[in-house]
């Protein structure tokens, strides 16, 4: 399946990053509850050693510019993505996002229902 791109929720810099010139490296993502979840960019091809994280892709642009979020899921004990299915390319042109906050399995899916309410990932 490909991803075609569609926002999830709203992505927020957060004001520290901002001040120290790090946004491309943390972001929030609020969910319809209003809270926000930190993330960290990581390389989308390491995504497997981010084991019981939250995870969501962005596209990259050119330039370097990143869009919203277009993928949401989990990172499994075992280091695979859990969501929608991905095919290999897809993690290509995509920058990768872990929260790492959400400790238990039933945190993560707290954390995924709340983001997803903003509408599910379309594939095509």
């Amino acid at each position: 399946m490909r991803i075609r791109e569609r926002a999830l929720a709203p992505v927020v810099r957060p004001r520290a990053a901002r001040d120290l010139g790090l946004t491309d490296r943390y972001r929030y993502l609020v969910g319809r509850s209003g809270h926000r979840y930190l993330f960290t960019c990581v390389p989308a091809d390491r995504l497997g050693d981010y084991r019981q994280a939250v995870v969501f892709l962005e596209a990259v642009r050119k330039g370097g510019r990143k869009s919203r979020p277009v993928w949401l899921g989990e990172i499994d004990r075992d280091g695979r993505l859990r969501g929608t299915p991905l095919a290999a390319d897809d993690l290509l042109d995509r920058a990768g996002w872990v929260h790492l906050l959400a400790r238990t399995a039933r945190d993560r899916r707290a954390v995924l229902e709340d983001l997803a309410r903003h509408g599910p990932p379309s594939t095509s």
